[in-house]
This record gives structure tokens, sequence and C-alpha cells, in this order.
């Protein structure tokens, strides 16, 4: 958790922990805390809002709360499984061989031109 949250609502602190547990970011996790809830998504307006009052009031909507404190325990016990909560793992595309040659090569090309124009 970062520091500038040390001193934060215990609320607040749990947006923030179950955000990092969830490995997404704290809006993303207003978004699914509504869709989980009320099993409806938020408009983008209502979204902005609530999260906006979140970062300068630190106003926490109960069912965000409840959202957190479920992810939170669920992942003290080892038994949290991000996809109940709406969580979709992105699935990260290895490089072939040839891209990994293009991209060594262009790191070492840009290093040569660095070294030679600048050091």
């Amino acid at each position: 958790m970062s520091n500038f949250r040390d001193h934060s609502s215990p609320s607040v602190a749990h947006v923030a922990e179950a955000a990092e547990v969830l490995a997404i970011g704290e809006y993303e996790l207003f978004g699914l805390a509504h869709r989980w809830w009320y099993e409806s998504s938020c408009d983008d307006t209502r979204l902005n809002r609530l999260f906006g009052e979140y970062l300068v009031r630190e106003t926490v909507p109960p069912w965000v709360r409840h959202y957190c404190r479920r992810v939170l325990i669920l992942a003290a016990v080892n038994q949290l499984d991000p996809r109940d909560f709406g969580v979709e793992r992105r699935s990260v595309r290895r490089l072939t061989l040839h891209e990994q040659r293009f991209a060594s090569l262009a790191m070492l090309l840009a290093f040569f031109i660095y070294w030679l124009f600048f050091v």
C-alpha cells in the first residue's frame, strides 16, 4: 500500500488493498463493485462522480466497502478467485523468435547510438 494512504480511513485503505489484491486500479474496482452489487453497469457520469468523492472526500459507498471486505476476507484464506468478482485476467502474447531478435537488435542499436553521441 502506498504511503499517502497510511493515514486514511480504514474504508479507503480497504479499497487500495482490494485493488492491489485483484491487480486492478481503484477506478476499475468501483465499476466492478457496482456491477457485482447491482448486477448492472454504472454509467460513466455517476461512476466519475462517486470516484471523485472517494478521491477528494474519502467517501466510500457501502457497496464498494462490502465488495472490498469480501475480496480481502477471501484473499486472507487463499480462496479468492478474481473471476468471481468480475476481474478477467488479460493474456499476454509472447513474442515470436523473430520479434525477440528484432527487439534485441533495436535495443543494441539504440545503445550504440546513445554511446556514440552522448558518452
